[in-house]
């Protein structure tokens, strides 16, 4: 009996480490790490660039951060360039047509009319083209920003101070520049944003290089750069007169 016994036992010490081995290796299987890659939550409010940039220049982040303290004051921004607006062809051909079509109309009535009569008055067009936008270009902290996330920098001016001629802004987009203006809400010719755009007064490159200076639409006496704790720098036609 007790030989049996202890084969018996022996059998089932054998039977049960086998059972626990197989237990164990079910277990190892069961509970493999499984990989799952899920995309990361997104956060519209990610800081891009620092607050100030050690030259001195704010970043686009940084003056949104800002926004009461800045508010309505003369800041230099350092950015990426992301798209200079361009008025569509088909528009711009549109506005032009037009123009040139109400400019020989009205040669021709006045020559037509007496010359005690009043100038005719000229009938709305109801086929009027839309017209192209003011000039505006968009800024952000990285050259990849979406355009509704970047800055706004509105009414850059068009023209050469000193000639008066045609200037069109060149710059290139995903390069680096220091924009100087008025952070504001609303500008004169109609564009707003929440959370601000720029009234431009100065555009540099990274290399300090001015590429155009002043505003298309302020008075001469509001065309004078104003940074706190620096003398004021009168730009566009502000200056004009002073270089001619």
């Amino acid at each position: 009996m007790a030989r049996l016994g202890s084969a018996t036992s022996l059998f089932l010490a054998l039977t049960l480490a086998l059972l626990q081995s197989g237990t164990a290796s079910a277990q190892g299987q069961a509970v493999a790490p499984i990989k799952v890659n899920l995309p990361s939550s997104p956060n519209f409010d990610i800081a891009t660039a620092p607050i100030q940039y050690p030259s001195g220049e704010m970043s686009v982040y940084g003056l949104r951060r800002n926004m009461s303290k800045y508010m309505d004051k003369d800041v230099r921004v350092k950015a990426y360039l992301l798209e200079i607006y361009e008025c569509p062809a088909e528009i711009r051909k549109c506005n032009d047509d037009a123009a040139a079509k109400a400019k020989k109309e009205a040669k021709k009535a006045k020559k037509s009319a007496k010359a005690d009569a009043p100038p005719p008055t000229m009938p709305a067009d109801k086929g009027a083209c839309r017209p192209c936008d003011q000039p505006h270009f968009f800024v952000a902290d990285t050259p990849t920003t979406k355009k509704e996330r970047a800055l706004l920098v509105a009414d850059y001016p068009v023209k050469d101070w000193k000639t008066g001629k045609p200037k069109p802004l060149v710059a290139k987009a995903g390069d680096q520049y220091v924009v100087t203006g008025t952070f504001a809400i609303n500008s004169m010719t109609g564009f707003a944003a929440s959370n601000g755009l720029m009234i431009h007064k100065k555009f540099e490159d990274a290399q300090g290089k001015v590429i155009a200076e002043g505003n298309a639409i302020l008075p001469p006496e509001a065309q004078t750069i104003q940074l706190e704790g620096k003398p004021p720098e009168a730009v566009g036609s502000a200056a004009a007169p002073a270089k001619k």
